[in-house]
């Protein structure tokens, strides 16, 4: 028997059916939303009308770095009130690397009350090494970690699966909680997704263990069509309702899927 929170029934119109989702707290069918520096007040509408469908909130592109410690612990203060965990995106981590500064800003973001960071290299060169020892620093600052595969600007790195499976076995074996899949070069910046990549990168690891970057509703109808409901996503911020109508499958490719009966 469906348990009544996956299938919204405090929700309005429950008498339409929809498809189930496992209700929060998750760890596989996640939506990761990206905040790129906005007030609380949007931070707070967002709560409102969508906050039971977000499950983690990345704090990202070094945003951060210009505003208050008072203003970063009420946002965080505040989504977790509303269910939701916070990671601080990777930008800032590589400043901090090249800085010498990595150990400093991992307590700060874990005495700020953030549930993980994303350890990346999207815009600076580190070797697998390099990051996986970062990894292990993060986790030993008691966060959980995210670590990203591929590189901003460069789509050579997805040339090779055997090497981006390399990467990500090696991040999950210095102690990453998940691993983020890129999404430029995949399905960002290229004339075709690269879906055969996506499905083989998928096929290798557990999905629940991985997130993959969807930027645009074509590439999230792929992963749900693909992969499955279980799959996580990376979206934006004003993306959140859309992507949950697709999960629903009540929006776009899920409309004429729904169950065809009509119910009691």
């Amino acid at each position: 028997m469906v348990n009544p929170s996956e299938v919204l029934d405090d929700k309005a119109f429950s008498f339409i059916r929809i498809a189930p989702r496992p209700a929060k707290p998750r760890d596989r069918g996640m939506t990761i939303v990206a905040d790129r520096g906005v007030g609380m007040n949007a931070q707070v509408d967002l709560m409102q009308s969508a906050g039971d469908f977000v499950d983690m909130m990345k704090i990202g592109i070094g945003a951060f770095r210009l505003q208050t410690e008072e203003f970063l612990r009420n946002k965080i203060d505040h989504l977790h009130e509303s269910g939701v965990e916070v990671f601080f995106a990777g930008d800032i981590t590589e400043a901090a690397f090249l800085q010498g500064q990595s150990d400093k800003f991992y307590r700060k973001v874990k005495d700020l009350g953030s549930d993980a960071v994303e350890v990346s290299s999207a815009q600076v060169s580190m070797s697998i090494d390099d990051k996986c020892r970062l990894i292990a620093m993060a986790s030993d600052a008691g966060l959980k970690v995210v670590a990203e595969a591929g590189q901003k600007g460069h789509d050579n790195w997805t040339h090779s699966l055997s090497y981006i499976n390399k990467q990500i076995e090696a991040y999950f074996k210095a102690g990453a909680w998940k691993t983020l899949i890129q999404g430029e070069g995949v399905s960002e910046g290229v004339e075709d997704r690269k879906e055969d990549l996506m499905l083989n990168i998928a096929a290798a690891f557990d999905v629940k263990d991985l997130i993959f970057q969807a930027k645009d509703g074509g590439t999230q109808a792929f992963y749900i069509n693909t992969l499955g409901n279980i799959v996580n996503l990376d979206v934006d911020y004003d993306q959140v309702i859309d992507l949950e109508l697709m999960r629903r499958n009540i929006r776009k490719h899920g409309l004429f899927g729904l169950v065809a009966s009509s119910g009691g």
